[in-house]
Formats: structure tokens, sequence, C-alpha cells
């Protein structure tokens, strides 16, 4: 293609493309949190429309051009693979096969097909290839959200707008989920349905939900206030030390929005303590003490360390502030998990698992197949049903093998590696903070699904999806003309 006819793609074919495109993001960002997070089978279907009309938006843009052209991310080979296996786990197999890749999963589906009297030269890998293919939807709908995002994205203005719909639906939810706790009536929204439990916290079923929506709003919220450079009042600040003056010009004309940005920290962040979550407890302060460890490297990255420092302080305060017998109870019920493991009934479930993930050990019994071959193995005596096995990397061993798991590993671990190269290489102040944010938000995530079940959680993937594309994006990103980086 020549540069003349690449420059008229640029600014004929691709502008109608990329508003459609971000106004379909920034839907999106609204939507799904909304959505009760996305859990269900409408609001799963809504957004994977949504998702796909996105990708047809993408691809008819390139068509009049006669060429599909487009970049693949860090991490997209193992990410590839994991997808493809799990779309395998769901399709019908050759019997002949499946006894060969899973000989527990073979024999489990004649055993059902001799007691039902049923019989097919087929059979999946997957125990309940229904449930694994409704997952593995929604994780191919995340694929193809990641790769238009990252494809699309390519200006400042761009990631601003998408970072502050970010901080403002986080906002949104922190003051929604204290409301509702303060006038709780069992219901969603006060008039919709019933919550199935009591951890319910705004539109999330399950508190820690919202918690790991926080944990990625977090990082980002920072990244654009430390790579904010637009107003001269911010540089003067810099070198600065009389803090009486630091809080005027926080509150002045000149400061601009960026100057809210640590108090909708400070309410995300309180909330997201006094939401009751342990493992959201740890993965915020995971996420802090990242973002000051991180952000604070080398001699120019003191003063960052040292604001982000006082945020994270004023972020615990908050909370304390907000509902401190919460925070005091949550706290506790962390300690005395921690100091008596053999009571935790987390760890009793964990010892189960891995005796699950043996019959299955290489493929696993299938995507979202945990509820339905956990009984199978289950030691625990106690009245409750076990839909997931509390944590995400547990349940992806049982759910798709020790091969799944590493192919996971293998791509979070390319990412990992390429966000900390552009933070260490980064040519501006925008680039290091976002590289930072991504990795923080990345890291973070993987803390909390240590201990929690998040997976079928639609809305937090397509935030922190697009945070990672950000980040390794941002050193791309180009200032509207006449805007001081």
């Amino acid at each position: 293609m020549s540069p003349r006819h690449h420059r008229r793609r640029k600014t004929v074919a691709r502008p109608w493309a990329e508003r459609l495109i971000e106004a379909g993001v920034l839907a999106l960002l609204v939507f799904t949190p909304l959505a009760y997070g996305t859990v269900e089978l409408w609001s799963e279907a809504i957004a994977e429309l949504l998702i796909l009309g996105l990708g047809v938006i993408w691809l008819l843009a390139m068509l009049p051009h006669w060429e599909l052209r487009f970049e693949l991310p860090a991490g997209w080979q193992p990410a590839g693979l994991f997808l493809a296996l799990i779309v395998l786990q769901a399709l019908p197999l050759p019997n002949v096969i499946v006894g060969l890749i899973s000989p527990a999963a073979a024999s489990l589906t004649q055993e059902a097909w001799a007691f039902t009297g049923g019989s097919s030269s087929t059979m999946a890998l997957s125990l309940q290839p229904d449930a694994t293919w409704r997952l593995t939807l929604k994780f191919l709908a995340l694929g193809l959200f990641f790769l238009v995002v990252y494809n699309t994205y390519r200006s400042r203005a761009q990631a601003r707008r998408a970072v502050w719909v970010m901080i403002g639906m986080g906002t949104l939810l922190a003051l929604f989920g204290i409301v509702q706790r303060m006038t709780w009536n069992g219901r969603f929204y006060w008039v919709g349905p019933e919550a199935p439990g009591p951890s319910a916290f705004g539109p999330f079923v399950n508190r820690t939900h919202f918690a790991g929506l926080i944990v990625v709003i977090v990082p980002v919220a920072l990244a654009l206030l430390l790579a904010d450079r637009r107003h001269p009042t911010r540089q003067r600040q810099r070198h600065s030390h009389d803090w009486q003056a630091r809080l005027r010009s926080w509150n002045s004309q000149e400061a601009g929005p960026a100057s809210l940005i640590p108090w909708l920290i400070f309410l995300m962040g309180g909330a997201a303590l006094v939401g009751g979550s342990r493992g959201g407890l740890l993965a915020l302060l995971a996420v802090l003490v990242l973002m000051i460890g991180l952000g604070a490297r080398g001699a120019a990255g003191r003063g960052r360390g040292w604001r982000i420092a006082l945020v994270s302080l004023l972020v615990v305060l908050s909370g304390l502030w907000i509902g401190s017998d919460i925070i005091y109870g949550t706290v506790e019920r962390l300690a005395e998990e921690l100091g008596q493991p053999e009571e935790s009934l987390r760890l009793h479930v964990w010892a189960d698992a891995l005796h699950l993930w043996w019959q299955f050990p290489a493929l696993g019994s299938g995507l979202a197949t945990f509820g339905v071959a956990f009984p199978m193995v289950r030691t625990l005596a106690a009245p409750v049903t076990f839909t997931h096995a509390e944590s995400d990397w547990m349940q992806l061993l049982t759910d798709t093998g020790a091969v799944g798991l590493l192919l996971i590993l293998l791509s979070l671990g390319m990412v990992v590696l390429t966000l900390r190269h552009r933070y260490r290489q980064a040519s501006s102040q925008w680039s290091r903070s976002f590289a930072l944010a991504g990795l923080v938000a990345l890291l973070g995530a993987a803390v909390q699904s240590v201990a929690n079940f998040n997976l079928p959680v639609m809305s937090n993937f397509i935030y922190l999806a697009l945070t990672v594309a950000l980040a390794l994006r941002a050193d791309d990103m180009t200032e509207p003309h006449g805007h001081t980086p």
C-alpha cells in the first residue's frame, strides 16, 4: 500500500469507524457494571452483540482498501491457544479421540449413556458442553474487544475520555453501594430482583466483584493524575514545599478536572474497603503498594511515590471514616482464616479441587464445569453447594487442566514483561504512567483471583482489557495539535 493511500485511509475511512467504536466502548463501560456486572444471559447477550458490532465496524473500515491490516499484542500466541482449547472442549469429537485425550471424561460420559440408555459416536471433552460454550463465547468476545481497542485507540484524547468514564462509573457505583448499604431492602436497585445473599454491593451480586472493578480503576485513575502536565500550576507545584499552596492549587480553576481525581479515588477506595471483601481488601492494598513501590523508582519517581503514598493513606482513612466497624470485621475474619487454616472452608475446597484436577490433569473437566464435577471428589461435610472453586486460578486448573493454566500464565507473563519494559524505557511521562497502571492493574487482578472467583464477571474483564490495551499503546499515542503534553 502506498503512503498516499495510507494517508487517505487515515483521514477518510478511519474517523467514522473510530467514532463508532469509541462510542461502543464507552457504552460498554457504562452498561456492563450496571447490568449486575453482566453475569446473566440477557446482559451477556447484549454485551457480546455490541462487541460483535464493534468488530464488524472495525473490519468494514479496512475492506474498502482490500486489506486486513492489524497488530497483535504481546502474549497473543498463548492466549489464542487457550481460546482454541476451550472451544475444543465444547465441540463434539469422536469417542476414540476423547478416550485418548481425556479417559476420565470419556468414562463418565459412557456411564451417563448407560444410565440414560443413550449413545452417540461423538462426545465432548467437557462434562457440561453447554456451560463451557457459554463462558467460551464470553472469552471470545473479550478477546475481540481487546483486539479492536488495541488497534483503534491511538490518541491521548481517546484514552482520557475512556479513563474519565471509568472513573465516573467507579464513583457512581461507590456512592450507589454506600447508599444501598444504609437503605438495603434486599432488592437490587431497591425495586429489582431479590439478591441471592447478603453480600451484594451496588448492582453486583457479590461485594468482591465491586472490589475487583475498583482494583482496576484506581491504578488507571492515578495514571491519569500522574500523566497530566497540561497546567503550569502543576509544574510549579512539583517544586513547591508549601502544602497550603498545593491545596489551594487543587481547588483553583487552573488545576482543571484532574484535581478531582484524588478525591474520587478516596471515595472509590473507601467504598471498596467497606464492602467487606477480604480478597478485595488485600488486592486493593496490593495495588496501592505496587503503585508506590514501582512508581517511586529513580530520582524523578520519588515525588510520584510520595504522592501515591499520600493518596493511599487517605484511601485507608476514608474507608475507616465511612465504615470502620466493617473494615475491622473484615480484617478480623481475614486474621482468623490466616491464623487457623485448618478451619478455613476455602482451603478444604482447594484440597478437594486438587483431587478433581488429578482426574483431568491435562485438559481439565471443561470450562465452567466445576459445579457438576466437584461432587465426585468432595469430602467436606457442609450444607453448602459449591458452584466454583473460590479461586480463579484453582478453577482454571480444574476446568482447563495444566495446559490451560500454563497458557494463561505464559500470556500474562509476556504482557507483564512487555509493560515492565515499556515502563522502564518510556519516552514520556504519559506512557510511563499508563504502563505502570496496566502493570499494577493486571497484577492486582491476579492477586485478587487467588482467593476470589471473578471469571463470570464480564464488566471487570472489559475494564481490565481496556486498561491493559491503553497501557500497551500509551507510547504510540499522539497528542492533539496544540496540546502541551
